[in-house]
């Protein structure tokens, strides 16, 4: 009897330890006059761009050190739908994708504008969608941009309270013209989310809008030592 008075005993304090949710709110990024950093990205290729498996991570950049405020990594390509091209004979136009994820985590800072007590929260992803716009020229790719909406649960707190759409992810570069420059995240793998790929793309993401609606703690972190010690009397 003890024993199992331990155990639950152990649930109480583990779930104190997360009473704090993230703070209800939209916050947005610095250039849509928010407080949430802007970013940078990676995406690691298996082999090539919008390839099944290529992995995804985007962290926080503030201008020296990237991560310091939020950090998404490890949702990889699923699958993708060619929504519209105009390529013409001559290689020049635009092809437009949607390109679904699965997997992938979520880290937040717990100061960032999203403070609700905890050092830190942690999230799964549920869904990532992306639709990428490639531009072309001569058949060959002149500009990437892309955009994103995800939605993900927070560790230790109720289902989906939190969604992201970042509406400007622009390339700046891949390993066909140079190495992955040092103060961009590293290339992933989906295999064991691990950052051990070596090639892919990189860019600048901003435009970013972070809504936290109605986290709440889970149900067992709800009951008391009272209600405890009830079921145990002899």
């Amino acid at each position: 009897m003890k024993a199992v008075i331990v155990i639950l005993l152990s649930v109480l304090i583990s779930g104190a330890a997360l009473a704090q949710a993230p703070v209800n709110g939209i916050y947005k990024s610095t250039d849509l006059g928010g407080t949430m950093l802007p970013g940078r990205y990676s995406e690691s290729w298996f082999p090539t761009p919008l390839a099944v498996n290529n992995t995804l991570n985007e962290q926080s950049w503030n201008g020296a050190t990237l991560g310091t405020q939020w950090h998404w990594y490890c949702p990889w390509i699923l699958g993708k739908l060619l929504l519209f091209s105009n390529i013409n004979g001559a290689g020049n136009g635009t092809m437009i994708w949607k390109v679904t994820y699965t997997g992938g985590y979520c880290w937040l800072d717990g100061g960032g504008p999203w403070a609700g007590g905890d050092a830190s929260y942690l999230a799964n992803i549920n869904s990532w969608t992306a639709i990428v716009t490639e531009t072309y020229s001569a058949g060959v790719e002149t500009g990437t941009v892309r955009n994103h909406n995800a939605t993900a649960s927070f560790t230790g707190y109720n289902q989906e309270c939190m969604s992201l759409n970042v509406t400007n992810g622009e390339k700046l570069g891949d390993t066909t013209g140079g190495p992955l420059p040092a103060d961009y995240p590293l290339f992933w793998d989906w295999i064991g989310c691990a950052a051990t790929a070596s090639i892919g793309e990189w860019g600048d993401i901003d435009g970013i809008t972070f809504v936290v609606t109605g986290c709440e703690t889970v149900s067992v972190q709800e009951t008391s030592w009272g209600a405890v010690k009830a079921l145990y009397r002899d």
